[in-house]
């Protein structure tokens, strides 16, 4: 073979190869290539779609960018992939940019551009010169109305990023709820992204009073009628509190929005009082009036001694004022300790059951917010009716097999108040953090709803965490972040109607957990929220979890809506107790029937259960799964019962 021939046979592939790539380039070149249109002309704040051509990869991205920018640099985008159009939006100062398409790679080369003119705007607002402290202001106004603009009453000469009570710019008329301090303000047109202010005008907050005519004295406990004037609004309340206490600090209390006269329920824990009308946004008081409450009495009376399971009767006196109630508990017990009780609303004698356990026990007459003692009888339990002992046992940790768990934790204003030096809302992150980071499985599907937290007067409820699986820390960030909002609502049905929504997709048996220290303040019905939730066909259960709970008629209340969910209550009054009520809400529930009667409830592999010789059933409450076992107490018998 010749040199000459040899050299094409050994270059002749390498020259085709070449070839093709040099015939391939502009094809490769133009598939890199981009395109951009648009509007010319856009209103500063206002929406900028502009519709695309090119690669679309992921880090791909569409700037609105100052004109002869390096191509490095770049001012607000979107990524191409994220939408065509793209969703860009004018910037807030008036001029010339030009909109383009970068590469994602090193250097964000420029592939495209399209030039656009972004001109200014400006607002007109027309109000009235003037508005009571804490009152209504309505203003109709003029202006671009792009998403999340707003107006606002604002301090006079503060930055544009300095804002007071607001509404965004949706509608006009718009309502702003004037400061409580009385002084001159300035209110003021914002541009959504920047703060940038393109309307004001002035306005005087004036100063505004309230009064009040009450009886100079109430028994505690009662009733009291408070006729009123002043503002009225949405917001503002009339409470009772005590004398000299920070106006940020109140008692018993109803909304003005009830009207005249409003109907108070006094502590019952006597002493002096004022009564006072509070604006709801800061608290201030704009009028007051003292009151005494005046202590009550009562008596108690009984057998000497009362056979252990038998019935007796009770003679008492007192101030029968809704809740009170007469019970039975051992000597020395804490006050809020009961076992068979009646509602001296029932009249006297009221009939109570001796414990079947032997011992010196005591009679008394309770009150029924506070729970407090206000008479007292001895009685000796003698031996009666011998019981017999029950333990529900089972090999299967009960969050194993749980499909999902969510929380709904009240952070409403009574959650501020204090045990022990601490706030109800810090005791109650701390137990939540615990039960996530201690008790469920890393893993678990998992959400928290949290009401209360975001606004005054308001029964706003919000899914802070959607179902996923659990990362404690993650949780942990969220949950120590919750704070309580003063005078915020307790909308309790609201957020178990919600739960079906939250845990969709979840599978196997779901578990909700209610976190509450007050009743139902948003005009709605849990118990129908609970009925809808068992009927819309999720294996779900509700434990709910009362904290801080002084009234026996609401322990009753809560206790129905967790039979109704086919969940267990559970109550706790200060640190500790919470952290093990919290535990226990994820363990299995059990009730005892005798008949169609409740007569006791407990938790799977828990505490033995005293009972009276008798036939019962053990009903296993686990979502969709419940079952139940007949068992036979004897008299002095220790019975285990197995359950799957």
């Amino acid at each position: 073979m010749t040199p000459t021939r040899w050299f094409w046979v050994r270059t002749a592939p390498i020259l085709v190869l070449v070839l093709f790539v040099l015939a391939s380039w502009p094809a490769a070149i133009g598939a890199q290539s981009a395109t951009l249109s648009g509007p010319s002309q856009a209103v500063i704040g206002a929406p900028l779609p502009i519709t695309w051509t090119g690669p679309g990869v992921a880090q791909d991205f569409i700037s609105i960018d100052q004109p002869g920018q390096p191509e490095s640099a770049y001012g607000p985008y979107v990524y191409a992939p994220q939408g065509n159009p793209a969703a860009l939006t004018a910037p807030d100062t008036p001029g010339r940019y030009v909109v383009r398409y970068h590469s994602g790679e090193s250097g964000y080369r420029v592939m495209a551009t399209h030039e656009v003119e972004v001109i200014d705007a400006a607002a007109s607002l027309v109000m009235p010169a003037s508005v009571d402290a804490g009152g209504e202001l309505t203003l109709n106004w003029t202006g671009p109305g792009n998403p999340s603009d707003f107006i606002s009453i604002d301090a006079v000469g503060a930055d544009d990023r300095l804002y007071g009570p607001y509404a965004y710019a949706t509608t006009s008329p718009a309502v702003i709820r004037a400061p409580d301090e009385p002084g001159t303000y300035v209110v003021r047109y914002h541009l959504a992204n920047s703060y940038r202010v393109i309307g004001r005008a002035s306005l005087v907050v004036g100063t505004v009073t309230a009064s009040l005519s009450a009886p100079a004295q109430v028994a505690a406990g009662g009733e009291l009628q408070v006729t009123w004037t002043g503002p009225g609004g949405q917001s503002d309340y009339i409470s009772v509190d005590s004398a000299g206490s920070p106006e940020i600090e109140y008692g018993p209390y109803e909304y003005t929005a009830g009207g005249s006269p409003a109907v108070i329920r006094v502590p019952e824990r006597p002493g002096a009082y004022q009564v006072r009308y509070h604006i709801g946004g800061s608290s201030a008081v704009i009028g007051s009036t003292p009151l005494e409450v005046l202590p009550n009495s009562a008596t108690v009376s009984g057998p000497p001694s009362a056979a252990g399971g038998r019935t007796f009767s009770v003679e008492w006196t007192g101030p029968d004022n809704a809740g009170d109630y007469v019970t039975i508990v051992p000597a020395g017990a804490p006050d809020r300790d009961y076992l068979s009780y009646a509602y001296t609303s029932v009249g006297t004698p009221a009939t109570l059951e001796a414990p079947l356990e032997p011992g010196v026990y005591e009679i008394r007459y309770m009150t029924g917010v506070r729970r407090d003692v206000l008479a007292s009888a001895s009685i000796d339990v003698t031996p009666g009716v011998i019981p017999g002992r029950l333990l529900v046992v089972s090999e299967t940790g009960a969050s194993a097999t749980l499909g999902a768990i969510e929380v709904i934790l009240d952070a409403s204003g009574s959650m501020l108040q204090r045990i022990d030096g601490e706030r109800r809302i810090q005791i109650a992150r701390d137990a939540l953090t615990r039960l996530v980071r201690d008790v469920i499985p890393a893993g678990k599907p998992f959400a928290l709803r949290v009401f209360g937290h975001r606004e005054a007067d308001s029964c706003r409820t919000d899914l802070e965490m959607p179902l996923a699986a659990l990362n404690a820390a993650s949780a942990t960030a969220t949950i120590q972040g919750v704070q309580a909002m003063n005078l915020a609502r307790t909308p309790i049905a609201a957020s178990l109607r919600l739960v079906r929504s939250d845990l969709a997709g979840a599978t196997g048996p779901a578990l909700v957990v209610l976190v509450t220290d007050g009743e139902e303040t948003c005009d709605d019905d849990p118990l129908a929220a609970i009925a809808e939730l068992r009927a819309a066909g999720i294996d779900v259960r509700v434990n709910i979890v009362g904290f801080a709970i002084d009234e026996h008629q609401l322990r009753e209340q809560f206790e129905a809506w967790a039979r109704a969910g086919g969940g267990l209550y559970v109550e706790a009054h200060d640190r500790e107790e919470l952290q093990r009520a919290m535990a226990v809400t994820v363990e299995t529930p059990f009730e005892v029937l005798r008949g169609a009667d409740v007569v006791t409830t407990g938790v799977v592999n828990g505490e033995v259960v005293s009972l009276a010789p008798g036939q019962y059933r053990v009903r296993v409450l686990a979502g969709a799964a419940t079952a139940e076992y007949p068992v036979e107490v004897t008299a002095g018998g220790e019975h285990r019962v197995p359950v799957s």
